[in-house]
């Protein structure tokens, strides 16, 4: 036998329907049995019984249900969507993160303000406001630059103990809150605004550490501003 024989008599073994077996009753019963109660009745059904007009309802039914869940779908991402100040602070964290698993976390070393204010003159397009704070607990070990919320920013590293806490300090753009604190990814963080500026705080120190650092930090601008005061 060639193979153009071969392969007819194949076709014709297929199309004569002597390989076909039936499943046995007891199987049906079976597989019927294990499927959950309402998924057998919506999947076991009689096509004979769709009529044209049926079919066109179903799908009309099912197109409307589509365009229901796709607005639905839609209503949510706008509502889960982050607002500007969220996506600032993830930025925060990622950043503060990649410092810490770089082996140059601090591109100015230095516990002079006035060292590490000049540092930055040619590198950003605004002057960051930079302060001391070893004598409150959280002294200036550095500073560097990193990319936030679509431009370069000055990040100030002070310390608590063995804690760094990044400062990222950048023009205030408006429409964020005054204050706000949170935490993110394990880290605590502080936001807030003076003098045209917004603060983001990062650390891995207690909030209670953080919140003291913030306060400090504004007491000695405050200071900075109104030396004569008493």
């Amino acid at each position: 036998m060639d193979k153009k024989e071969t392969l007819s008599s194949l076709g014709s073994v297929l199309r004569d329907g002597s390989l076909y077996h039936r499943a046995p009753p007891h199987l049906r019963a079976r597989v019927l049995a294990e499927l959950p109660r309402e998924s057998t009745r919506r999947t076991v059904f009689a096509w004979s019984g769709f009529t044209t007009d049926g079919v066109r309802a179903w799908l009309n039914g099912g197109v409307t249900g589509i365009a229901v869940c796709a607005l639905a779908l839609s209503a949510a991402t706008l509502i889960q969507r982050p607002t500007p100040t969220g996506s600032i602070g993830q930025e925060i964290v990622s950043s503060h993160v990649r410092a810490l698993l770089s082996q140059h976390p601090i591109d100015v070393v230095s516990t002079d303000q006035h060292t590490v204010k000049p540092w930055f003159n040619g590198k950003l397009d605004y002057t960051p406001p930079v302060v001391d704070l070893a004598a409150q607990g959280f002294p200036l070990v550095g500073g560097r630059t990193d990319y936030v919320g679509h431009r370069t920013v000055a990040v100030l590293i002070y310390r608590y103990q063995k804690h760094p806490i990044d400062l990222y300090v950048f023009p205030d753009a408006g429409g964020m809150p005054a204050s706000a604190a949170r935490a993110s990814d394990g880290y605590a963080m502080a936001h807030w605004q003076r003098n045209g500026m917004t603060y983001w705080a990062i650390t891995d120190a207690q909030s209670t550490h953080l919140r003291a650092f913030e306060q400090a930090m504004q007491a000695e601008e405050d200071h900075d501003e109104n030396p004569l005061r008493e």
